[in-house]
């Protein structure tokens, strides 16, 4: 039998990151959504009650990057490891409620989100190389 690979989940928004490659996470376009002429009051309270539940159930990871010479010290992205099913189940419901505020979301999926710089029991930090995601 051959061994299965770790999937980690990565939720972004089509905008970039300032003159970054990389997307915008989601919890950086919670502000942009709130701003928004037409969100629909569930929508913003589910950002509401489902922000508060990731600051009570997720780490704030210690560092995105390891500095240093050119080509490294590029910004980590964070992803979610394949165990984190109730983490994952919240940003799908961060997900409906951003997309009724006018923010679309995609769900990238890796095998290798490159350099693992930092983890959780939840979620890693990694720098993609030259991986764009």
């Amino acid at each position: 039998m051959a061994k299965q690979q770790r999937v980690y989940v990565r939720f972004v928004c089509y905008q970039t990151v300032e003159a970054q490659r990389q997307r915008l996470g989601l919890f950086q376009a919670l502000d942009q959504a709130r701003k928004c002429d037409f969100a629909p009051s569930w929508a913003l309270k589910e950002l509401g009650e489902i922000y508060d539940w990731f600051k009570k159930n997720l780490a704030v990871p210690s560092h995105f990057s390891r500095g240093g010479w050119k080509g490294r010290g590029q910004p980590g992205l964070s992803w979610f490891k394949p165990a984190a099913s109730e983490h994952i189940r919240q940003m799908h419901r961060l997900t409906l409620a951003l997309d009724a505020c006018g923010v679309h979301v995609d769900i990238l999926t890796t095998r290798d989100p490159g350099e693992i710089i930092w983890q959780d029991q939840h979620q890693v930090v990694a720098e993609p190389g030259a991986r764009k995601f």
